[in-house]
């Protein structure tokens, strides 16, 4: 095929490495190798073809060798600007960032309006932590190549990471359009679905990528099954990770999906035994550098141990109702809790040592508790002592205001007027912990708050003097005490002071069971594990009664009935 090198025209070896690049294209990177060889040994100063050849070597995994032959061609053509974006995408993944940076740099002064270029940026900064910096070189890279679909797949991502779920499908959504193969477009846009409740979107998705992946690539099943356990169908999604478990017993994501599912049934036993895989679960679990031996359930007579805190205010309150069963066990226990929770903690535990805290990487406090023999998380102490139904305490509450503080509530409250005294909160969780299902407009609660014979009281943490002030233009009334919401101890003496409290599921319905005053809890149709699938009852909380949503979109049923049982109590 080649002719003698001196007789070749620039033209002919042009042509030779056109013919290099279709083979390429053809996935045909041996036949391309050869060629690309002739050619240099007959044109050792063709700079396009050192460049092919760099190409082919860093497809083969050869990076090294493929980072020489791309410098060569750079000194040959300093002007090519594709030499320069191959050099800096082989320096990006060898972490090398700084001469990364310098190769892009050359590349946009011979080409200034290089998508590639600015999307090779955003993948830098992205590596570097800089999403700020990360996102503005993607937006740069699809003004100037808007049918770039990667560079929209990592704004896509760059929006979920930080939340922004809408501007994330807007994203991915792009992505599909310009690429219907991109699977990871695909996956994420279905996540970002989850994330917004669009699940029929969502599972459609997952169900088309679950068809179409090799078996050994679970990533869309375990999104498949998430999707069906957020709309209750948990037959489907414990199908799921049984089918992904058998094919690869390590999953931990979904062993950590199926706790989820048995402990909704309440089947304790098993359930916590998955739970404890939340340790191995990226974005679950925050590793920290705490240096004693985690507990087993070895006997602890003479011992002492540390129960750390994870999770939120109501995880470590609902789950702070086994430490007496621990601290009679052990000689010394210190519990490590959320600072706000402190107070209260200790009032309540007094033969456990308190330490509130930030839950630092590496606890301020280590040193101060001395020689320790075991560490727990909070939220492994039920697999200890709540493995099945019977093992829930019917206690009359296990957590103790301040009985000051609560008597200076109930003068406050009698100020208000004849009439039951009901707490109230609206919103709750974050976007990450199912905010949009835990959360219902005021106004909404209008048919709750014209119940005659009751005086609401606020209890909503977060930014909400507006919206109380808008509805009480429109004739709700409800009292609202900041110093009540910003002071964790005098809301729990506040709640002691009301005679109930109405509200969704938040941290405020986990210290109400707690404290074991009477909570009414609005539970959307798939609710957290914690509420359990049916009935008006949690194990938790005997004091607690659930008013559960019966289709997803829609409270009406569910303000009625609270309305109603409001009303026979008031007149009681």
């Amino acid at each position: 095929m080649s002719a003698l090198a001196g007789s070749e025209t620039a033209a002919d070896v042009a042509a030779r490495l056109a013919h290099v690049e279709r083979l390429l294209a053809d996935g045909e990177a041996a036949a391309a190798q050869l060629e690309v060889a002739a050619v240099l040994q007959q044109h050792p100063e063709a700079p396009r073809a050192y460049y092919l050849a760099g190409r082919i070597e860093r497809l083969a995994g050869h990076a090294d060798s493929a980072l020489k032959l791309l410098r060569q061609a750079a000194a040959l053509d300093p002007a090519h600007v594709e030499t320069h974006l191959e050099l800096a995408a082989l320096l990006r993944r060898g972490r090398e960032f700084d001469s990364c940076l310098d190769e892009l740099g050359i590349a946009l002064y011979h080409d200034p309006d290089n998508a590639q270029a600015y999307f090779e940026l955003g993948n830098v900064h992205r590596l570097q932590g800089d999403m700020y910096g990360a996102e503005s070189f993607f937006r740069n890279a699809v003004e100037k190549d808007p049918a770039l679909g990667k560079a929209y797949t990592e704004l896509g991502w760059i929006y979920l990471t930080r939340e922004r779920y809408h501007e994330a499908i807007e994203m991915l959504e792009k992505t599909i359009e310009l690429d219907p193969d991109s699977l990871v477009g695909q996956n994420n846009l279905g996540f970002a679905y989850v994330k917004t409740e669009q699940y029929e979107r969502a599972m459609r998705l997952f169900t088309d990528l679950s068809s179409r992946m090799p078996r050994n690539m679970l990533w869309p099943k375990i999104n498949l099954g998430n999707a069906y356990e957020h709309t209750g169908q948990f037959d489907k999604s414990e199908k799921i990770c049984d089918e992904i478990l058998l094919h690869e017993p390590n999953n931990f994501s979904a062993h950590w999906n199926r706790a989820h599912n048995l402990l909704s049934r309440q089947d304790f036993e098993r359930g916590w035994s998955e739970y404890e895989y939340r340790f191995q679960v990226e974005g679950i679990w925050r590793p920290r550098l705490i240096p004693f031996a985690p507990w087993q359930g070895e006997p602890l007579a003479g011992k002492s141990i540390v129960v750390t805190a994870e999770q939120g205010l109501g995880d470590q309150i609902m789950f702070s109702s086994c430490l007496p069963p621990l601290a009679a066990q052990a000689r010394r226990v210190t519990l490590e809790c959320e600072h706000r929770l402190a107070p209260l903690m200790q009032r309540s535990f007094p033969d456990v040592q308190v330490i509130g805290s930030n839950h630092e990487l590496e606890p301020p406090w280590l040193k101060a508790v001395g020689e320790v023999d075991y560490q727990v998380s909070i939220c492994s102490l039920p697999s200890f002592f709540r493995r099945k139904l019977e093992d829930f305490p019917r206690h009359h509450g296990y957590l103790a205001a301040d009985p000051q503080k609560a008597e200076r509530w109930r003068t406050e409250l009698a100020k208000l007027g004849p009439g039951l005294k009901v707490g109230l909160s609206w919103r709750g969780g974050t976007t990450d912990t199912r905010r949009a299902l835990r959360s219902i407009a005021l106004r909404d609660l209008a048919p709750i708050l014209r119940v005659p014979g009751c005086r609401f009281v606020s209890l909503q943490y977060g930014e909400c003097a507006d919206e109380i002030a808008r509805a009480g233009g429109e004739g709700l009334a409800l009292e609202h005490w900041q110093e009540a919401i910003d002071d964790y101890d005098e809301t729990a003496a506040l709640c002691m002071a009301l005679d109930l409290t109405v509200s969704v599921c938040t941290a405020v319905i986990h210290l109400n069971g707690a404290l074991g005053r009477p909570v009414w809890v609005m539970v959307p149709s798939v609710p957290e594990w914690r509420y359990g699938r049916d009935g008006e009852s949690m194990p938790w909380y005997p004091s607690v009664r659930l008013f559960r949503q019966r289709s997803r979109t829609d409270w009406d049923d569910v303000f009625g009935d609270v309305a109603r049982a409001l009303a026979v109590r008031a007149n009681a």
